[in-house]
């Protein structure tokens, strides 16, 4: 694509954003810095249509981006970060107290509504696998003869509950030394790392424990057997309501059910963690009725080399998208240090 047609089709994008209306030739004439005639821009929309990057709603109107065509604009806008890095609000010095959250969850839901806020589009954040999160504390509770509660704790502040089966459950005190032995081995370590050095780990301890140690690795194999994806919160859900593309009953419907749902955003936000950086799905993309309509735009936060979770929004495909992209990069990183001061504190 020449200069000349890049400029028409992001004046074409950048109107339909900010007016949800089709352009015409005619009004993109007088928008357009060149001198060109009617004529020539219709020319250049016939092309742009022929190729799939506009399309015409009705005989008589004029054109209005399609997925390829936003998605050619935002490639661009991603390979030119000086568009995108200049965030046209006022970002507050970042200010977080330890004291103010308790929880991991108040902090996730905290930082989703803020950035719900600064896009006016619905925020989603998913919170850190637990296989991914370091351990801090385990109990292990007696509850029947052949029953064991695994209570396991993260350094975030996850708490993970499940009950094991055994055939003879071992006295409360042997449990409490099990536990003891293993946090004392494993603690600030990932779980799917404990998981798969534990035999190798405990069978290094003398002799002495040997029938103790037997059966801790036991119970170790199945209280760190976890593949529990990270818990999906959505905020400001009533936001797709002030965007006249949901305006159809029948499309608010079906994003509200996906919401409902969660497994097909869940799993976008998981795939968002597949590389550091901001990851963009518009409209088709999503590949699941009801996000067709939709862009979801999401970014990472935890710290490199350890990526916690992603955090982004839900919206039309007709946004802001330099707005969107730079708000995400300040909330992911304003989560970031969020999350470490909260770990110095607990």
């Amino acid at each position: 694509m020449d200069q000349r047609t890049e400029d028409i089709l992001e004046k074409i994008i950048v109107h339909y954003i900010e007016n949800a209306e089709p352009i015409g030739s005619r009004v993109l004439s007088k928008i357009i810095d060149q001198s060109l005639s009617p004529a020539t821009i219709r020319n250049v929309m016939s092309d742009l249509t022929d190729m799939g990057f506009i399309e015409q709603p009705h005989t008589s109107a004029g054109r209005l981006p399609t997925d390829l065509g936003y998605r050619y604009y935002i490639n661009k806008l991603l390979n030119s970060k000086k568009r995108y890095t200049r965030v046209p609000y006022q970002i507050k010095i970042i200010n977080f107290e330890g004291n103010q959250h308790s929880r991991l969850e108040d902090i996730l839901l905290d930082a989703t509504a803020e950035l719900s806020s600064m896009t006016n589009c619905t925020g989603v954040v998913i919170s850190p696998n637990l296989s991914t999160s370091r351990l801090k504390q385990l109990q292990l509770i007696k509850l029947s003869t052949k029953q064991i509660l695994v209570v396991i704790i993260t350094q975030i502040g996850m708490v993970h509950n499940k009950v094991i089966h055994v055939r003879s459950c071992p006295s409360q005190d042997d449990l409490n030394k099990m536990s003891a032995i293993i946090v004392d081995l494993f603690e600030r370590e990932p779980i799917a790392e404990i998981r798969e050095s534990l035999v190798k780990r405990l069978t290094k301890i003398s002799d002495e424990e040997n029938k103790l140690i037997v059966q801790t690795i036991r119970l170790g194999k199945k209280a760190f057997d976890i593949e529990t994806p990270g818990e999906l919160y959505i905020t400001c859900r009533s936001k797709m309501c002030s965007f006249p593309e949901f305006s159809n009953q029948d499309k608010l419907k079906a994003v509200y059910k996906a919401f409902e749902e969660k497994t097909a955003l869940t799993d976008i936000m998981i795939r968002a963690m597949d590389n550091e950086g901001i990851k963009i799905n518009i409209g088709t993309e999503n590949h699941h009725q009801g996000l067709d309509t939709c862009s979801i735009i999401a970014g990472t936060y935890g710290s490199k080399g350890y990526l916690l979770g992603s955090m982004g929004i839900v919206g039309p495909t007709r946004l802001n998208y330099p707005k969107v992209i730079s708000a995400i990069h300040y909330s992911t990183q304003k989560l970031s240090f969020s999350l470490s001061r909260f770990l110095e504190n607990s």
